[in-house]
């Protein structure tokens, strides 16, 4: 989204919020329950919904769980769409299809928590980051959404550098829902507990949940284990076995270790990746307001934070980090000239809003759209690694 009136973008948005009595959560997993928390004492929150059936008609938090067609919608109730990006495409296409409207109606979890604080009382609110120690990994995904098969060397950063970054966000942002940190491959970066421990011990109150999500293929030290075991953080397994059945023994192994050192974690196991295909995308002939509407279709709403920015779409930083994409300093936010009164302006930079209205990667990037429909198996890796 191209900015059009800096600072004030929202304004109608948070007066929807405030004419509704009552809300729905669109979405009882660990984004719903992550908002129930945060929220319950702000709002008036009724029910959740949720498309799985094996849900309806249990209680979360307390909340029936409903099907959606069970709901009922008047002027002064809201539903707001607790769901990842991947996963809420669909929900939102049965709103829309039954005639209800984006930030009239319905709210996007993101957009609603940002949003509302920084209207009611002036707080940095933000519901996601992504941060990155380095782009090292063992494996070479074919369709890796760091873009590593094209990148020439990997690029590692400096402790000093992470730890200012991670000092400079938090005088800027009040609160974040989840710090996620991500790579490459987070373990194989030498410093990886020092930092989980350090946003942890100085920040830890203002995180809902501090985050690290590895490949299921390397199995941590001991030293490493225990600096986790006393962070309260979260780790998140993807279970590529099938793709690379090299590592089952270390998948099991690490499982084990995170069991035994009573470290929080959970096996995530995708049926697809979205293939971005920059190789095979070619959008240069757009004009400026196509890339814009590229881009405003686009459900990609995490950010990255590195060398005291933020940048506009992650996926676009990743991209020029591997240097397929030129540096585009128009798609990224400077936080070290951030004063307060620029709360609203940088939330709407959070939420998508930029003086381009699209990062230079936006030409050859098909993006997370409903158009988009090139879905490949996870973690399939480079002809030329496969037996490595």
């Amino acid at each position: 989204m191209k900015w059009a009136n800096k600072g004030h973008e929202f304004d109608n948005v948070y007066a929807n919020m405030k004419r509704k009595k009552r809300f729905y959560l669109y979405g009882a997993g660990d984004y719903g329950r992550q908002f129930f928390t945060l929220f319950k004492d702000e709002i008036n929150i009724v029910a959740y919904i949720d498309n799985d059936t094996k849900k309806h008609g249990t209680y979360i938090n307390n909340l029936i769980c409903m099907p959606l067609e069970q709901m009922t919608m008047t002027d002064e109730t809201g539903i707001i769409v607790t769901m990842s990006q991947i996963a809420r495409s669909g929900a939102i296409e049965r709103l829309q299809g039954g005639g209800v409207i984006r930030n009239q109606d319905y709210f996007i979890i993101e957009d609603f928590m940002s949003v509302y604080f920084v209207y009611k009382c002036g707080r940095v609110c933000f519901s996601s980051i992504s941060f990155l120690p380095s782009t090292i990994c063992n494996l070479k995904c074919r369709h890796c959404l760091n873009f590593n098969p094209f990148s020439k060397h990997y690029y590692v950063r400096d402790w000093d550098n992470l730890i200012s970054d991670v000092d400079l966000f938090f005088s800027c942002v009040d609160y974040i829902m989840l710090f996620h940190i991500s790579g490459g491959e987070p373990l194989l970066y030498n410093h990886v507990a020092d930092l989980v421990e350090y946003i942890d011990v100085k920040y830890g109150k203002r995180i809902g949940t501090l985050r690290m999500i590895t490949n299921g293929t390397v199995v941590p030290s001991e030293d490493v284990l225990e600096k986790l075991e006393r962070c309260k953080v979260e780790i998140v397994v993807d279970d590529y076995r099938e793709s690379v059945p090299q590592y089952r023994e270390n998948f099991d192994i690490l499982l084990t270790r995170l069991q035994d050192h009573n470290i929080r974690h959970y096996v995530q196991k995708a049926s697809s990746w979205v293939d971005l295909a920059p190789e095979k995308t070619d959008y240069s002939g757009f004009s400026e307001e196509e890339l814009i509407r590229h881009r405003d279709e686009c459900s990609q709403s995490w950010q990255e934070l590195r060398d005291g920015r933020l940048f506009n779409c992650n996926y676009a930083a990743y991209a020029e980090t591997a240097g397929i994409s030129q540096e585009d300093m128009d798609n990224s936010y400077d936080l070290t000239a951030y004063t307060s009164d620029k709360a609203k302006e940088l939330v709407e930079f959070r939420l998508g809003f930029s003086n381009k209205g699209y990062s230079n990667f936006c030409k050859r990037c098909r993006g997370f759209t409903i158009y988009n429909k090139e879905e490949v198996p996870p973690a399939r890796q480079c002809e030329s690694d496969l037996n490595k």
